[in-house]
């Protein structure tokens, strides 16, 4: 009980030191009727989730824009930690940032409660033409209720990658990688490496991230009135498909491997650099920790491989780094211009060169378009298939319901039950689909 108890005053302790932060941030910038600091320069403060060499990254741009705007001067701080909570504490502390950049699946939920801004109205007053500038997906994911609430600078998507020397060393042929489900089981089968005790040096594939793969499978996790399949028979497909793993693999000896692996796999920690999985499932921006950090290695970059009977070719989920503005923020006006410029607005020459400093996709095809962002492309001609995922008819985004968060969480568990055969893929989808309904009900 004691540690219980110590544990929560640490935790309480923490909430408050951050509420102070924050307070201490904007105190200089709204102690005046003009909400502006002595000097006349309005004080933005910027809270997103970055670390490690992409803090530097965001750390470059605010510089930038702060150079370039002189009445305005941003202030970043990195949230470590669960950051979405600590802006839920701070907001009902009266405490919240100016912006924040949000890529968890939280906007539905925050725009239900009341927690973010809507956009529309500075929307409609400085970028009338947003909406149809952005790929279309692009607007739909920061939408809720036919209102925007949250602009990205940036997007995401999701592709294979291969080991092609690996493939050479197996006796494949590194230049036909598998294109549908069963190609790659049959593949990945060959390459696995055990040493004289059984244990796991090397994985072939492994199936993780059920959203991700969803799309190859046409998997609904919602109708188009927003109630909950969690159930539906191309679901199911999908993550039967990743049960069959756990028949073929000891899950224990597969969890024994993982754990031997860093449990932070950013940058140069990616397993995959150092040939310990073949195959992996990740975004563009993996692309730059390959040039950094693994020069030579030789590697392929596919699109996601897709079951032979109705599956769905140059599919992916994608999502990215959407931008809001918090109800109660002290300064929303400066805060859009911030939003704005990072997405590139009506500055796509700009954008095009900026974006590539973090393997960023554009979240408009005019910026796609532009001399500079062609050039990076070209460069790494794998970074081509992520970007062209943004004209595919089978990509796929997260339900656009208040429960959004809580839904992907909890497929997240019913993967993992799967996956360490704790639950057979019926049941735990069956489990994820009275859970959701449940909450669901919470807020009707």
């Amino acid at each position: 009980m004691k540690v219980k108890i110590r544990s929560l005053l640490v935790n309480v302790l923490a909430i408050l030191i951050l509420i102070s932060m924050t307070a201490c941030s904007s105190t200089g910038s709204s102690s005046n009727k003009n909400n502006s600091s002595k000097d006349g320069v309005v004080e933005v403060t910027y809270w997103h989730m970055w670390t490690g060499d992409w803090k530097k990254l965001i750390d470059d741009l605010v510089d930038e824009f702060n150079e370039s705007h002189p009445d305005i001067r941003v202030k970043a701080l990195s949230i470590a930690g669960d950051a979405d909570s600590k802006f839920l504490t701070a907001q009902a502390g009266g405490t919240p940032p100016d912006v924040m950049t949000q890529w968890n699946q939280v906007i539905p939920s925050w725009a239900e409660k009341g927690a973010i801004l809507s956009l529309e109205e500075y929307i409609s007053g400085s970028a009338p033409e947003l909406k149809d500038w952005m790929y279309p997906i692009v607007a739909e994911i920061g939408s809720y209720k036919g209102e925007m609430y949250a602009v990205p600078f940036s997007m995401d998507a999701f592709a294979l990658f291969y080991n092609k020397d690996i493939f050479k060393e197996e006796g494949l042929d590194p230049e036909n990688p598998p294109k549908t489900i069963g190609e790659l089981d049959a593949v990945q089968d060959k390459l696995w490496k055990m040493d004289d005790r059984g244990f796991v040096e090397r994985v072939g594939f492994m199936p993780a991230g059920i959203t991700l793969w969803g799309p190859a499978f046409s998997s609904q996790w919602a109708d188009a009135d927003g109630k909950i399949t969690a159930t539906h028979e191309n679901n199911l497909k999908a993550l039967k498909w990743f049960e069959s793993y756990t028949k073929k693999y000891d899950p224990m000896k597969v969890a024994s491997f993982n754990k031997s692996m860093s449990a932070n796999t950013i940058n140069s920690t990616w397993p995959f650099l150092g040939g310990k999985t073949v195959f992996d499932v990740d975004g563009m921006w993996r692309l730059l920790d390959l040039e950094k950090y693994a020069p030579d290695l030789n590697y392929g970059v596919i699109p996601l491989p897709y079951p032979e009977e109705n599956g769905k070719p140059n599919s992916s989920w994608v999502g990215g780094n959407y931008n809001i503005i918090p109800a109660g923020a002290k300064h929303p006006k400066e805060a859009w211009e911030f939003i704005l410029w990072l997405t590139g607005y009506k500055n796509e020459e700009w954008a095009g060169n900026m974006l590539p400093k973090g393997g960023w996709i554009p979240a408009s095809p005019k910026i796609t378009d532009t001399a500079g962002y062609q050039d990076f492309m070209n460069e790494i001609p794998a970074r081509k298939v992520f970007v062209d995922l943004f004209n595919s008819e089978n990509v796929q985004i997260t339900p656009v319901i208040p429960v959004q968060q809580y839904y992907w969480d909890r497929l997240e568990s019913a993967e993992e039950a799967v996956m360490t055969g704790k639950s057979t893929a019926e049941k735990a989808l069956e489990e994820v689909q009275k859970e959701v309904e449940n909450e669901m009900k919470k807020i009707k």
